[in-house]
């Protein structure tokens, strides 16, 4: 079977809108999806590149094309202003679960921030998320595990893959690792997959 690993942030709004598209993809192209954690904000800074938001006009357009981008899937999405939450205690907990429950608690994590389901600027999100989804509250000691030295190594190891923001997809075939990057590339991430 093919492989993905996929590298996150839940605070990336183009991550989510990834996600929504995510068992469609996985049942139509046969893959085992590897859901990483990584520090956006670390990563970008690592590899040299520029937050969205610290850019007026790009920031404006990613507004639109977002909101374009959620039209066309069909989803749910409500803007969150960068900055205002902390993703890491979720990232913490999703680097403790394995195969379906990292992926389960992942895609209910993303829906309920992104679709508007829950206020992150409340310190209870996400317990809030954990009640909204009906996600087993032992999830949340598991987090206690993890530390945020396994989510820089996840990060350095994210930028060693190539990788400069997220969403970013690396597949795993017979030859060496194919990157790609951001919601728009999954259409070339599919043809990829059907040639490996």
């Amino acid at each position: 079977m093919k492989k993905i690993d996929f590298y996150f942030d839940f605070i990336s709004p183009y991550t989510y809108l990834a996600v929504t598209q995510m068992n469609k993809f996985e049942a139509e192209h046969d893959v085992k999806i590897n859901w990483v954690a990584v520090n956006l904000p670390k990563l970008i800074k690592l590899s040299g590149n520029t937050p969205p938001a610290s850019i007026k006009n790009k920031a404006l357009y990613s507004l639109r094309d977002l909101k374009r981008w959620a039209d066309y899937l069909e989803v749910p999405f409500k803007m969150i202003r960068p900055g205002t939450f902390d993703s890491r205690p979720a990232m913490y907990i999703a680097m403790v679960l394995e195969g379906e429950d990292r992926a389960l608690f992942c895609k209910a994590v993303f829906e309920a921030i992104w679709s508007g389901n829950v206020n992150t600027r409340e310190q209870t999100w996400l317990d809030d998320i954990f009640t909204q989804k009906q996600l087993p509250e032992t999830w949340k000691t598991l987090a206690h595990n993890q530390s945020k030295q396994q989510l820089d190594e996840n990060t350095q190891q994210a930028l060693k893959a190539g990788a400069f923001g997220v969403p970013t997809f690396v597949l795993h075939g017979e030859t060496r690792p194919q990157i790609f990057f951001g919601v728009d590339r999954m259409d070339f991430l599919a043809r990829a997959c059907s040639l490996v």
